[in-house]
């Protein structure tokens, strides 16, 4: 059965999650997403917290985005590699969304360095040589021009591995 569209995209009439500051967000989902308080959260707890803020500041507007190639019927770029290396995530998205200094300013007021959160995220490990950089840079230069491109590959469980074949099967060995 199809389902009838309708004047808002959005499930909820929640305000734009970037009208709260992004300060309160962070609060909000170290307190009501990871279930800390100040006394028990760690700087992995904060840099999930942090994420889960910028995410929310995010999802809007990739609705809309979404929206919009949907009305328009735009023709899409699907970047098909086996490796992407994209390097750590939050860090390049607090610059490219310019929220750097104040997400800083955030965590020092709690007792946490931007940097020391920052690198607690580990590096996805999609692949090891040049074609997983070139791959990133491709997604990369797309998204500047604002292309309506998405980038595929293959999630490996153990991210840079040996692979034998088993049986037929591809087996990945850390």
């Amino acid at each position: 059965m199809a389902k009838k569209e309708t004047e808002t995209i959005f499930f909820t009439d929640k305000e734009d999650p970037g009208s709260f500051s992004l300060s309160n967000q962070f609060a909000e989902h170290l307190e009501f997403s990871l279930v800390k308080d100040k006394n028990t959260a760690t700087g992995v707890d904060a840099y999930h917290a942090l994420s889960l803020a910028v995410r929310d500041r995010m999802v809007r507007s990739w609705l809309r985005t979404q929206k919009a190639y949907h009305d328009k019927d735009a023709k899409r770029v699907y970047y098909l590699s086996l490796e992407y290396l994209m390097g750590r995530i939050l860090g390049n998205a607090l610059i490219n969304l310019d929220y750097y200094n104040e997400c800083r300013v955030i965590l020092d007021r709690d007792g946490y360095d931007l940097e020391e959160i920052t690198e607690t995220e580990h590096d996805m490990g999609l692949g090891n040589g040049g074609l997983g950089r070139l791959a990133a840079c491709y997604l990369d230069s797309m998204a500047t021009l604002q292309l309506p491109a998405f980038g595929y590959g293959i999630r490996y469980e153990y991210g840079i591995f040996e692979q034998d074949i088993e049986n037929g099967y591809q087996v990945e060995r850390a």
